[in-house]
């Protein structure tokens, strides 16, 4: 008897164990009617993998900047989680990302990953993962499970957990016990700097190939040693906004095989079909296109897989309930629904072509290798001396995104990037070649040819990016491949600091900037040259450095400092035995100036875009490594200008400024020593105050009247308005290499998202330091109306103000901060105008 109710005690203990509990079992409450928190959703995933551990992985490939983990689960039938490794090594064999053996399409499920939350404020998607995994890991599911014989499904249930938290803490301590659906209520309108982004501010969907930001850094390593077949990316849009999924609006980069396209069209039918059962309403084929790299649909389909967004209703306005235009009540409820129900979809399709899917992305890198994917085979970056930075930079991002690259011999013939014309050249051995040929040559092409082929200017983003441009480097493209000489290495810096009278460095990349900064924070004292001159016959161009050792001989460890400066930073010193020079001005000179380590603040708040500040915040803190005071605009009263040198006024408006007494006030600061750094729409409103010289945005000169004027049809609105637009063109700007702000620079390459040209400073105004001629643009989609007005005008300039200046940046120099041509003429206005 006691056997007996033992038996029955442990068979009913092992049916209780055997059920996984759904989501709303294990939150106390049903999906969607309360806002979970991310450290649940991670909880939820913790016990879905104890308790399915044969069907269940989960792994932490990172953390957020604020330290919050990052997890991807991987789910799929006990064999192949059993085969994990094996799986992944046979699918890079498939790609050619391992030639060890040849890959077996056979043994291969296909390889979906499913992205949530990568905008922190779009919380549905993070609360569908949840349903979907139950879905997909409860073992009484057998429809899931027999997908799961074909599939492996690799979710990560939340790409940006510190935004995600930031708005779930706001939003639950303003949220009463019932939702107020009402469009005007506090739960609608989050403050800033909102949930979308991540720590610093910065849109993730948009950092996929650039790898700006940690969390992108790691989540990319993960993913390319993967290389999936599917990846779904789920997002919001606005509330009265019907649902959206494959497939995509044009353009499509023609890169994209018929396959990507067609397929995403099966997808989208078999989703269709399920949301028209339910009566959802939904849209296609319009708004999200296939072009730009780096979000979360086009890098993996530039990477091989078929990448698709979805889009749901909700976002910031969404919270738990909200009433639409339609005078319904959108619930996350609902939106959890359909998230889940879309990425079901998606497995349950991918399942019933697995053999296709793993067929199709293995052709799709044999045609990568071979070549056939690329309009260019190959491509040539030009080493200079002065570049290294750079090249440092480029090979790191090359690295970030698996792209090979090495050193080529004999010459090359093909299209020029700084002319555009076709033009010679005879490789030498520190030039970059990336060949054509290559597992990630979609990505390749799209990154690097000089113009993309573009069928409709109506686009989601920027139409221009190409990576010579956005480094300031000089390349050509070649029809032609080149042979590989050796692997690519970059000589290694090593310096030996003896004892000497100072120690020159030239001013020639951001690298040299990253040197000073670190060396001003350690209270090492720098000076710097505005002429060129010559040491020891070796040329040191404008805004060279100069770091004397008996100046210095009070700071403690001082030659170690400078030696682990240089030698973090791969910047070469040059010992130098005398003040006097071969060429140009002596050191005890007048052009020879000390630069005052400058306290910086940087305007932040409530008027200003958060993307923008998050640029320049994170462009300080991470990249240039030097101290800066944030100060919301809300507080500029309480800041004590004896203690600023420089404010930086990011994008944005600035109401302060319509102020007299606080606008005078800030004049008054300018006239005694203190400099303003204006950016993009900042420039306009520094303009418009009493104290600075700059002229209004010159007007169009294109002609307007006509005597039979073509009237504008209502259809073609929406098209009209692109004929005076520019959506991210890369114009070359003519520079004034003599002025500070320009030090490092023959010449610099702009994004342009606006059509703002100034007319040129006057004599006695100020300085044109960097300015548009005619027919200076490269590359990108400017509307057909601004061909004439994008010509002729200022860019960049500064304007002395008494003791001290302004400096406008009319476009946006750390663009996304992959913008790396920009980073030197940020550090030249801190460290080197108006010393």
């Amino acid at each position: 008897m006691r056997l007996t109710f033992l038996f029955l005690t442990f068979f009913s203990l092992t049916q209780c164990f055997a059920q996984l509990k759904t989501p709303e079992q294990f939150l106390g409450y049903p999906v969607g009617t309360k806002v979970t928190p991310h450290w649940k959703i991670i909880d939820y995933f913790k016990y879905v993998q104890e308790h399915t551990s044969t069907k269940v992985k989960l792994e932490q490939y990172g953390a957020s900047t604020e330290g919050r983990p990052l997890y991807l689960a991987f789910v799929s039938s006990e064999k192949n989680i059993g085969n994990l490794e094996k799986i992944r090594i046979n699918n890079l064999r498939l790609a050619g990302a391992l030639t060890d053996q040849a890959g077996n399409e056979a043994e291969n499920p296909a390889i979906i990953w499913m992205s949530y939350n990568v905008h922190g404020n779009e919380i549905s998607s993070a609360e569908a993962a949840m349903l979907t995994l139950y879905d997909l890991a409860n073992p009484a599911n057998s429809k899931s499970a027999s997908w799961l014989e074909k599939t492996l499904v690799i979710f990560d249930p939340c790409l940006n957990p510190d935004g995600t938290e930031r708005y779930i803490n706001w939003y639950n301590g303003v949220v009463g016990t019932q939702y107020n659906p009402s469009t005007f209520a506090r739960e609608r309108h989050e403050p800033w700097p909102g949930g979308r982004y991540n720590h610093y501010y910065f849109d993730l969907n948009r950092d996929w190939a650039w790898q700006t930001q940690i969390e992108s850094q790691q989540r990319v390593a993960i993913y390319n040693k993967w290389y999936p077949h599917v990846h779904v990316d789920f997002h919001e849009q606005g509330v009265n906004s019907p649902y959206y999924f494959p497939p995509a609006a044009e353009p499509f980069h023609e890169v994209i095989t018929p396959w990507q396209r067609s397929f995403q069209g099966v997808i989208g039918k078999h989703n269709a079909s399920y949301f028209d059962e339910r009566g959802w309403l939904y849209f296609t084929k319009e708004n999200f296109d296939l072009f730009y790299p780096s979000y979360g649909d086009t890098y993996p389909t530039y990477s091989g897989a078929i990448g698709m967004t979805y889009e749901q209703a909700g976002n910031t306005a969404g919270g738990l309930g909200v009433l639409t235009n339609d005078l319904d009540t959108l619930t996350l409820v609902d939106r959890a629904k359909h998230h889940h129900a879309s990425g079901v979809n998606a497995v349950e399709v991918t399942a019933q072509h697995a053999s296709d899917v793993v067929k199709e992305f293995h052709k799709f890198f044999n045609d990568a290798n071979s070549g056939k994917l690329s309009s260019y085979q190959a491509y040539v970056v030009k080493y200079k001396e002065a570049d290294h930075s750079k090249f440092v930079a480029l090979a790191h991002l090359l690295d970030q995104n698996n792209i090979q690259y090495f050193a080529g011999s004999g010459a090359v013939k093909g299209y020029d990037y700084g002319n555009k014309k076709e033009s010679s050249y005879a490789l030498t051995g520190k030039d970059m070649v990336i060949p054509g040929s290559q597992p990630k040559a979609a990505l390749v092409r799209v990154l690097f040819e000089p113009e993309a082929k573009l069928v409709d200017s109506i686009t989601y983003d920027i139409t221009s990016w190409s990576v010579p441009y956005v480094y300031g480097l000089d390349a050509i493209a070649s029809k032609a491949p080149i042979n590989k000489r050796e692997d690519y290495k970059l000589t290694e810096i090593k310096n030996n600091v003896e004892s000497s009278y100072a120690y020159a460095v030239k001013w020639n990349g951001f690298a040299t900037a990253q040197f000073a900064a670190a060396l001003l924070k350690n209270k090492v004292q720098l000076k710097t040259s505005e002429e060129p001159f010559v040491v020891n016959g070796v040329d040191f161009p404008r805004g060279s450095l100069i770091v004397l050792g008996q100046s210095n001989s009070k700071v403690a460890d001082f030659k170690k400092k400078l030696s682990a400066a240089a030698d973090s930073f791969q910047v070469q010193l040059y010992a130098v035995k005398s003040g006097i020079v071969e060429k140009g001005n002596d050191f005890g000179s007048s052009k020879v100036h000390s630069i005052k380590p400058p306290k910086v603040v940087l305007l932040s708040g409530d008027g200003l875009r958060a993307i923008n500040v998050g640029e320049v915040w994170h462009y300080f803190d991470l990249q240039l490594g030097y101290p800066l005071t944030l100060v919301n605009l809300e507080d500029i009263g309480r800041i004590k200008w004896d203690e600023v040198d420089i404010l930086v006024l990011p994008n944005g408006g600035y109401s302060f400024l319509k102020d007299k007494t606080q606008a005078d006030k800030l004049g008054d600061w300018v006239r005694a020593g203190g400099k303003v750094i204006a950016l993009e729409s900042a420039v306009d409103q520094v303009r418009d105050l009493s104290w600075t010289k700059l002229a209004a945005i010159k007007k169009d000169t294109t002609e307007t009247a006509k005597k039979t004027p073509v009237l504008p049809v209502y259809a073609n609105r929406e098209r009209s308005e692109m004929t005076s637009s520019v959506s991210g063109a890369i114009y070359k700007v003519t520079v004034d290499t003599t002025h500070p702000l320009m030090f490092g620079y023959q010449s610099y390459y702009t994004l342009k998202q606006d059509n703002k040209i100034y007319p040129y400073l006057k004599e006695g105004e100020g300085w044109n330091v960097g300015y548009l001629l005619e027919n200076s643009k490269m590359s990108g989609f400017v509307g057909s109306k601004l061909n004439k007005k994008m010509q002729n005008g200022l860019i960049f300039g500064v304007e002395p103000v008494g003791r001290g200046s302004v400096i406008y940046l009319t476009d946006n120099i750390l663009f996304r901060n992959f913008w790396e041509n920009g980073k030197l003429m940020m550090a030249n206005a801190l460290f080197q105008v108006g010393t």
